[in-house]
């Protein structure tokens, strides 16, 4: 997709680059749009063990690693976004959330009820897709840190109008 548009991209050119026959395409995939969710999967679940890796569980630092990863693929990304993929990406993370919520209800558990906090991360994961979509149509992307300190100023006003 970086020297085709997905429109243009066909299973036996898919078939062709990988060096398969069009039938051992087929023994994985059904379809070109199945190679992009199994993609988007992989890349969903680096994140999980991305997040593994961190111990801290301050919003401000959850907002930076959030940024700090997405910018590691900005190029894949791109090429998404590029194509109108963005929305597989959208759809296979949302499957990942359990695991994330698991996560954060474990550090999180004596400040709210499961319930509480299930629906403050579904707020505020769709807050950061909104963000994070917007930061990717921008030519010139702020670094993590600074997306972690404006977001967390429209947090603190947000909270203060409450």
């Amino acid at each position: 997709m970086e020297k085709q548009n997905y429109s243009e991209i066909t299973i036996s050119k898919i078939s062709e680059n990988a060096q398969l026959a069009r039938r051992t395409f087929y023994r994985n995939f059904s379809s070109k749009e199945d190679v992009v969710i199994y993609s988007c999967t992989q890349l969903c679940e680096s994140y999980i063990r991305y997040l593994d890796q961190d111990i801290e569980y301050s919003v401000r630092h959850i907002i930076k690693v959030y940024f700090t990863y997405w910018q590691e693929h900005i190029d894949y990304l791109t090429v998404l976004t590029n194509n109108n993929l963005l929305c597989h990406l959208i759809n296979v993370s949302n499957k990942y959330w359990p695991q994330i919520y698991e996560r954060f209800r474990v550090h999180w558990k004596d400040d709210c009820s499961d319930e509480e906090l299930e629906y403050c991360l579904l707020f505020n994961m769709g807050g950061l897709w909104n963000v994070l979509i917007k930061w990717l149509y921008n030519e010139n992307r702020d670094p993590p840190l600074e997306m972690e300190r404006m977001i967390h100023k429209s947090l603190h006003y947000f909270m203060k109008s409450i």
